[in-house]
C-alpha cells in the first residue's frame, strides 16, 4: 500500500485537496506532468476521499492501494498494446478473403483496436471519477491544524478612565 503524506487545502462534501510533495516514485511515471502543478514542480496537488474529516490545514496520511496502482497500470499501458496486436493479427488474417495487402489492414485493425481500447479507457476513467473507485483515501490525520485565535478585544487597545492607555 502506498503512503503519502500530505495537507489539506480545501474540502468539498466527502472529499478533499491535498498538497504533497512529489517523492522519487513520481519520477518514474510518465504521468508526472498531468498533476495539477502547484506552481512548484516539487509540489502536487491531489482529490482525495475524506472518510476521516480532515480539515483545511491538517496533516493527513493518504494511502493508495498497490492491487489499484496495479490495475490502472494495466488498464493505461499494456491492455492498448494488447488490444492494437489483437487487431493486427485480426487484420492480417481476415485481409486474404477481401485480396488485400495483409500489412495494410493489420496496420488498419491494429489503429482501429487501439483507439476502442482508448476509448474504453477513457469511459472506465469517466465512470470511475463519478464513483471514486480509484481514488487515494485519507488514512489518518496526522496533525489537526491550529485553531484560529477568535478576534476579540484587544488588552492594549481598550481605553481607560484617566486616559491612561
Amino acid at each position: 500500500m502506498a503512503l503519502e503524506e500530505g495537507i489539506v487545502t480545501q474540502t468539498k462534501n466527502d472529499t478533499a485537496l491535498i498538497r504533497t510533495r512529489r517523492t522519487t516514485a513520481c519520477e518514474g511515471c510518465s504521468e508526472r506532468h498531468a498533476c495539477h502543478s502547484m506552481g512548484n514542480i516539487k509540489e502536487i496537488e491531489i482529490e482525495v476521499a475524506n472518510p476521516v474529516g480532515a480539515g483545511v490545514g491538517d496533516t493527513v496520511l493518504v494511502t493508495f492501494k498497490t492491487s489499484q496502482l496495479l490495475v490502472l497500470s494495466f488498464m493505461l499501458y499494456v491492455f492498448p498494446i494488447i488490444a492494437m496486436l489483437i487487431g493486427a493479427l485480426f487484420g492480417s488474417s481476415i485481409a486474404p478473403n477481401f485480396h488485400a495487402d495483409p500489412s495494410i489492414v493489420a496496420a488498419v485493425f491494429g489503429f482501429l483496436f487501439f483507439a476502442l481500447a482508448m476509448t474504453a479507457i477513457k469511459l472506465k476513467d469517466r465512470r470511475a471519477r463519478k464513483t471514486g473507485q480509484y481514488r487515494p483515501v485519507i488514512h489518518e490525520i496526522k496533525k489537526k491544524s491550529p485553531v484560529p485565535k477568535t478576534e476579540g478585544p484587544d488588552e492594549d487597545k481598550l481605553c481607560r478612565p484617566g486616559g491612561i492607555a
